[in-house]
């Protein structure tokens, strides 16, 4: 990927690059609506290794809540790559163009993660309509002596399907960072047309107000 630098950032929030052969200065470019799909595409980028993260961390356990909750957070972040944002957030991402021409099902692959996520890891439909309700019977005195329900919950075959989820994880990330250096290309251009007296007059970058 592109325009990889290092930096520090300070106690007051200032961000400073590092490592660069000439004295340089970080600043902050006002925000424009046309930038949207490169904010997108940066914040898509950071949960999609952060997906890969996690499932890595989910082959290194034998630990079975460790293995769940690692694999939880792997479908959360990759899903959140393609789910729409509200109140003018960050655009998603498109899994037929993303998968487009791959061989076997992604797309079905996709949604079933994608409906892992919604239905079992940030509510719990599926499980609430799978539960079930017993009465205990005493049948020498014929009568209800309590009721009961059984503590249970979806289980995955982790192997395979932290393996799919991996792949799918993977052509994200490939389609994304070529999106994303195509559009540091055109938004580069845009604003190096402003001229380094213009651009001078900014502000530094600090991530903290």
């Amino acid at each position: 990927m592109k325009y990889d630098y290092k930096y520090d950032i300070n106690e007051s929030g200032m961000v400073t690059l590092k490592e660069l052969p000439f004295t340089n200065r970080y600043v902050e470019i006002p925000r424009e609506e046309q930038f949207r799909k490169l904010y997108s595409y940066v914040l898509i980028d950071i949960d999609i290794n952060y997906a890969l993260s996690f499932l890595e961390l989910c082959t290194q356990t034998v630990n079975d809540i460790e293995r769940q909750c690692f694999f939880r957070m792997a479908v959360i972040q990759y899903s959140k790559c393609y789910s729409p944002s509200k109140n003018g957030g960050r655009s998603q991402l498109d899994a037929a163009r993303v998968y487009k021409d791959l061989p076997d099902d992604p797309i079905g692959c996709h949604a079933k993660y994608i409906e892992m996520r919604n239905k079992y890891f940030a509510h719990d439909e599926k499980d609430f309509k799978a539960s079930k309700l017993g009465a205990v019977l005493n049948i020498d005195e014929q009568k209800m002596v309590g009721i009961a329900y059984p503590r249970m919950q979806a289980k995955f075959d982790y192997d395979p399907t932290i393996a799919i989820l991996k792949e799918l994880c993977e052509k994200t990330r490939e389609w994304v960072c070529i999106k994303l250096d195509e559009e540091i290309d055109r938004v580069s251009q845009y604003i190096e047309q402003r001229g380094f007296d213009v651009l001078n007059e900014y502000e530094d970058l600090r991530v903290f107000d």
